[in-house]
């Protein structure tokens, strides 16, 4: 977990500011006519409706890397064809039950190069495993098979709605997006839940 470490602590300072690098200026819209938007946070983020009440999907810095090797050589992509990133904890504390095509809005974030990305739960944490490649611009890039597709759609001025296009399966999921645009694979990862049926 050193590199781990290492890598959390220098980005750390940078999370906060992520959110408003990745922001956009969208122009005004018509409210949709079946959407409520009454108390949806104000400020920048990612948001969820549970019946009554916005819940708000916390992120953390998606910076993929091999711990096995030393930071230099995560760079110049030595020894290695994948990477990996992380988000803590096993578990999200957001789980959505009883909704496989969770609608999720974005408020003042692009839906530009925005991802569904399936993740593995670990002991301690959640892990996407990324293919890498010699381009620096495109270092660390998702697998096909933990992408799901998502249907976007305005609603009104900075707030956009994406959907999944096909219902997801129990598991954890992230909604990456970029951190800078000059850099694709440093992104940020808002995590949820889905949680399986009920059993009786």
């Amino acid at each position: 977990m050193t590199s781990r470490t290492f890598i959390a602590t220098s980005t750390a300072c940078a999370t906060l500011l992520g959110v408003a690098l990745i922001a956009e200026d969208n122009p005004p819209q018509a409210p949709h006519a079946n959407i409520d938007l009454a108390g949806i946070p104000a400020a920048r983020g990612i948001y969820y409706r549970a019946s009554n009440e916005w819940v708000t999907l916390s992120h953390t810095v998606l910076m993929p890397f091999d711990e096995q090797r030393s930071v230099t050589l995560e760079v110049l992509n030595v020894g290695s064809d994948h990477a990996e990133a992380d988000i803590p904890g096993r578990h999200s504390m957001i789980q959505i039950g009883n909704d496989a095509r969770p609608t999720f809005y974005l408020h003042g974030i692009s839906p530009q190069n925005l991802y569904l990305i399936h993740m593995v739960p670990k002991s301690d944490y959640r892990e996407i495993v990324m293919p890498i490649s010699r381009h620096f611009k495109e270092w660390a890039h998702y697998r096909d098979k933990d992408l799901t597709d998502l249907g976007i759609e305005a609603v009104n001025g900075d707030i956009v709605a994406v959907k999944p296009t096909t219902n997801l399966r129990p598991g954890e999921y992230a909604l990456a997006t970029p951190f800078d645009p000059s850099a694709r694979w440093l992104r940020l990862g808002f995590d949820f839940g889905i949680l399986g049926p009920v059993a009786h």
